[in-house]
């Protein structure tokens, strides 16, 4: 077990001044001898970070964010900032530069692991504590806190900490993979929400997904030898109009001790009703396909042959790998079981991402606007809650709408390489149903073992039938990346032994069924547009019967709880079954959904299908309700 001695660097006090914007207030230990408010040219923009666009909005938040180090060699350090506000009558030395009706300031940690779970709770008690002074000019306390945080080591596995993945895949369900997926193939992804807490401690839980990596795979996400300096922005004393943070979370903090304390209108003033000026362009919300073309889907629906015949000569295989099929409703630890035996270390854990350009940072302030663009960056997956990041399309592949859970993308090849085929459903449905009582640890090491089978199938040749279980699109993608060529190196083109018996396939591979038919319908009817204007059609409907209902009797009304009956039927996700029989082959089970049209490049969400109103998801059907039956629950469909 790896311990982390004398964690914290520095502790670093950023206030907001009415005139010079957010500026450093104080610094322990100092950064500059002799300059306790003065900081590197590497840190220059920290202020920023600490108090981001609409923290006015909001009496506390913590923001995560990393930093380049300032030693060589090159590595990254992390922050957390914890910042606060209160009004002016409760600060009991004044100073001139109060004239505001509040007080905003931060504290930020600056330690050398990535334990921003860990010290998120402290700091916010210690934070709380120095403000209930009511004398910022007495920093002892923080002192004080900098020599406890250090009096005592830090173990790595508590890096993890406070980074909810069970909150992460109930707000996104089967969509968690495709953000998983995502991030193998070191695209440019933003991640646009607010406000910036919350915003930044969701993109550490996503990356959490990827094993060992928070822990140790982010030592070089903020290093990068840019090819142009940054431009200074100048920052107007209002951010007012560049603020996101009207669009307020119900989410608590990420360390679940307390809920983001909103502002009112009335604490606030003008500050809240004040509209952004900047117009918000959004992108266009035609319907995306989800599945990968014809072609592809005809390869995908031939009969499944015996794996385990073609892997007699492995080694050590347990009965369960030599199985032909997996069972679609595989118990709670079957997929974990199958690979606890390889060590992650040794398998080449964690994947070697976030480097050679790459960029991992929670949370971006506007200052950082030149960075996304610098020739240097070869990808990114970034945190922004200003409305310009969003607006600047041409910065970055994939854009996450973090408040609305939108995935969106103008790339016609990305949205291929991302469709989530039969195999990869039923995953993401065993990760969603059994998550929410299984816990983080159990998430993760699903998504440990997925990787693991990943890596393992990737070193078939090109075209074998298992690679089309991940999306063969996909896998061609990932291979043809910096990061998957330096794992092959790190780890002798995988020449593990307990790496090695693992058979080559997907572990929710198998024939088709009713039950996938089932759940990839009740998967587009809740993530694509149209799958969405569908169910608000049948509600609406329902509504309208309900209010004819009570002027006409009970008739109206006995058809339309038949109608919500069998809509609910055909929408809601399969229920876990012991024992079902999955080898009955359906081989048209694909066919209710087509190829959208490439000709329309218009940026689209990831998981929508232009035919889907048309093929997948047919309307209502009408109802005849036969007159002369006086039974009228019985409803034809015509």
């Amino acid at each position: 077990m790896a311990f982390i001695n004398e964690p914290v660097l520095n502790i670093i006090v950023v206030g907001f001044h009415h005139k010079k914007g957010c500026q450093v207030e104080h610094c322990y230990p100092e950064l500059i001898p002799g300059r306790p408010t003065e900081l590197p040219a590497a840190w220059r923009h920290l202020p920023a970070l600490a108090l981001p666009d609409g923290s006015h909005n909001y009496h506390s938040d913590t923001i995560f964010f990393n930093l380049p180090g300032l030693t060589d060699p090159p590595h990254t350090v992390y922050g957390i900032s914890c910042f606060r506000q209160i009004p002016v009558e409760q600060v009991i030395q004044k100073t001139e530069d109060m004239t505001r009706s509040s007080v905003q300031k931060s504290v930020c940690v600056i330690c050398r692991a990535p334990l921003f779970g860990r010290l998120a709770v402290k700091m916010e008690l210690v934070v709380r504590a120095w403000f209930l002074q009511g004398d910022f000019s007495q920093t002892k306390l923080l002192e004080d806190a900098y020599k406890h945080l250090n009096s005592c080591p830090v173990q790595m596995d508590q890096a993890l900490e406070g980074l909810s993945v069970q909150r992460l895949v109930e707000g996104w369900r089967h969509k968690a993979l495709l953000l998983f997926k995502l991030l193998l193939l070191r695209r440019k992804v933003l991640i646009y929400g607010a406000p910036a807490g919350t915003l930044s401690a969701a993109l550490l839980t996503l990356v959490s997904l990827l094993p060992r990596c928070v822990e140790y795979g982010l030592s070089k996400a903020a290093n990068i030898v840019l090819s142009r300096p940054l431009s200074p922005i100048p920052v107007p004393v209002e951010l007012d109009t560049l603020d996101s943070g009207n669009d307020v979370s119900n989410d608590t903090l990420v360390n679940g001790t307390s809920q983001l304390e909103e502002l009112s209108p009335k604490e606030t003033g003008n500050m809240l009703e004040e509209k952004d000026r900047v117009s918000r362009q959004s992108f266009d919300e035609t319907i995306l396909t989800d599945v990968v073309d014809r072609q592809d889907l005809s390869v995908g629906r031939e009969k499944c042959h015996s794996i385990g015949e073609k892997y007699k000569s492995q080694k050590s295989i347990s009965e369960a790998q030599q199985s032909p099929t997996m069972a679609r409703d595989m118990s709670v630890d079957g997929l974990h079981n199958l690979t606890s035996q390889v060590d992650q270390a040794e398998c080449g854990f964690p994947l070697p991402l976030f480097e050679e350009g790459y960029l991992c940072l929670p949370y971006l302030s506007l200052q950082y606007l030149d960075l996304l663009s610098d020739s240097a960056v070869q990808g990114f997956v970034v945190g922004a809650s200003n409305v310009l990041f969003k607006q600047k399309r041409q910065l970055f592949d994939v854009l996450v709408e973090l408040n609305e859970m939108r995935i969106e993308t103008g790339d016609m090849l990305l949205r291929r390489q991302l469709a989530l085929g039969t195999e990869d459903l039923r995953f993401a449905d065993h990760i969603v149903r059994h998550g929410s009582t299984q816990g983080d640890a159990w998430i993760r090491d699903q998504f440990t073992s997925y990787l693991i089978y990943l890596l393992r199938t990737s070193l078939l040749p090109d075209g074998s039938r298992e690679i089309d279980s991940y999306n063969a699109q996909f896998m061609s993608a990932f291979k043809a990346t910096p990061a998957y060529e330096n794992w092959l190196k790190n780890t002798n083109n995988g020449d593990i032994e307990t790496f090695m018996n693992l058979i080559p396939m997907h572990p929710f591979s198998g024939q088709l069924s009713v039950a996938d038919m089932k759940l990839k319908f009740a998967h587009t009817m809740s993530t694509t547009e149209g799958g969405r204007k569908v169910t608000a059609a049948v509600a609406s409907t329902g509504r309208a019967v309900a209010t004819t209902s009570r002027a006409v009797g009970g008739a109206l009304s006995q058809a339309r709880g038949a109608l919500s009956g069998w809509w609910s039927a055909l929408t809601a996700p399969p229920p876990v079954a012991h024992g079902e029989d999955t080898s009955t082959a359906h081989s048209d089970v694909d066919e209710a959904e087509d190829t959208a049209e490439e000709a329309d490049a218009a940026p689209r969400p990831l998981d929508d299908n232009r035919n889907s109103e048309r093929a997948v998801m047919p309307e209502p059907p009408d109802k005849a309700i036969d007159e002369n039956n006086a039974n009228l629950s019985k409803i034809t469909v015509v």
